[in-house]
């Protein structure tokens, strides 16, 4: 087994899940609430991936070492912080993307409406990945990004969690919402997820 160092700064969290950049690696790590919703996001960024239309993805579903800190008296009356290493949640590592910026002056900022020069681009991306067997419900430019392949910039979505894609597909694993705001859930789904530690270890 591969032994995981260190992880960088928490760079980032959105409505469902957190970023982590690695330190000295040009690679980040997305948790989520709950290994279900980590497990969709990890099979639907996988598929999209492959076909350049998502960053890449790096590991199996899993958790990694994040640092914690916290507040507790240096015994003189005065307060230290201490620095502890948790695992974090569910998620995996992926490529990180360079952040979606229009360059186009008379654009309102949506970028979805045909008056903006990037229209074409991003539609092209939504049909593509219609033709996976998905519907991206979540597009807007904070969700957007660009990855190098064979040195040319290319448009991907970045944020590819249950609440932003459909799929009718049985290909794709079911999630457990409730397991996302009630970690006391029940359900065999998020009860799984405390069977094993799911500590990735990388060197």
């Amino acid at each position: 087994m591969q032994k995981f160092a260190y992880v960088g700064r928490y760079e980032d969290g959105g409505s469902q899940n957190s970023f982590y950049k690695l330190k000295g690696r040009k690679q980040g790590f997305k948790s989520f609430p709950n290994k279900s919703l980590a497990t969709f996001a990890h099979k639907v960024q996988s598929t999209l991936s492959n076909e350049n239309l998502a960053p890449k993805v790096y590991s199996p579903v899993c958790k990694i070492r994040v640092p914690n800190y916290f507040a507790s008296s240096d015994g003189n009356g005065g307060m230290k912080t201490i620095k502890q290493m948790v695992l974090s949640d569910w998620g995996y590592l992926t490529e990180i993307a360079k952040p979606y910026e229009c360059d186009d002056d008379e654009c309102d900022g949506c970028c979805l409406d045909s008056c903006c020069r990037n229209y074409g681009k991003i539609e092209n991306l939504l049909d593509d990945i219609n033709k996976c067997g998905l519907e991206y419900m979540d597009a807007h430019p904070a969700n957007l990004g660009y990855v190098m392949r064979k040195s040319k910039r290319v448009l991907v979505v970045i944020d590819l969690g249950a609440e932003s894609v459909h799929s009718e597909s049985d290909s794709y694993p079911s999630v457990c919402w409730d397991g996302a705001e009630d970690m006391d859930c029940c359900c065999e789904q998020c009860m799984a997820q405390y069977d094993d530690s799911g500590e990735f270890e990388y060197a």
